[in-house]
């Protein structure tokens, strides 16, 4: 699967509606979370309101079934702008947020303040396809992430840990860097160590 592009992005962020779809793109877009984790998050326990940073850590067990992939604990930061999308959020749905400590929660209808659920972000993005014209995947945002951290120089090892990646192999292949500047890089290895 492709990653999204950042003109995408932004089409989808101005087609939503409300302002909890608009953070759950820019955190998936931002940290790198697999969609079972971010939903996972506690706004309690799991975010660092003076560092701008969120934290991910294993669970056996939530309301949701919203899940991470592997026992692990690790941490992202996000953008100024982001968290305060993230300040107004919490907010704007006060009254709903505090009977419980999940950060995405339905705002609307019968499970309105219930931990919002795996299929009801694949439900709001059809919306925001069939809005746009444009598919997007909590996947998508993810690749988006690492493609996007790559072609900023980040180091493999770094995007690989962001990502919860337990090897390298499967950052490589994630990020389908049988590129031109893995080519490069190769290159220029070559070049410094073999003898002439």
């Amino acid at each position: 699967m492709r990653a999204a592009e950042q003109d995408e992005i932004i089409a989808i962020l101005q087609a939503c509606t409300n302002c909890r779809d608009q953070l759950l793109i820019l955190m998936l877009s931002e940290t790198g979370f697999r969609i079972g984790e971010l939903l996972g998050v506690s706004y309690t326990k799991d975010i660092d309101y003076n560092n701008h940073s969120i934290r991910v850590r294993f669970r056996d067990y939530n309301e949701n079934l919203a899940r991470a992939k592997n026992a692990e604990q690790r941490r992202a930061k996000i953008s100024d702008g982001t968290y305060q999308f993230l300040m107004h959020y919490l907010t704007a749905y006060r009254e709903l947020l505090q009977h419980q400590n999940y950060l995405f929660i339905n705002i609307a209808g019968k499970d309105e303040g219930k931990p919002l659920k795996v299929r009801n972000v694949f439900d709001m993005l059809e919306r925001m396809e069939k809005k746009t014209g444009i598919r997007i995947t909590p996947h998508m945002l993810r690749r988006y992430f690492a493609v996007s951290r790559w072609n900023a120089d980040w180091a493999l090892e770094l995007i690989s840990w962001a990502l919860g990646h337990k090897h390298l192999d499967t950052t490589i292949k994630y990020l389908g860097l049988l590129d031109d500047k893995l080519i490069q890089a190769s290159k220029d290895f070559y070049a410094k160590h073999t003898d002439d």
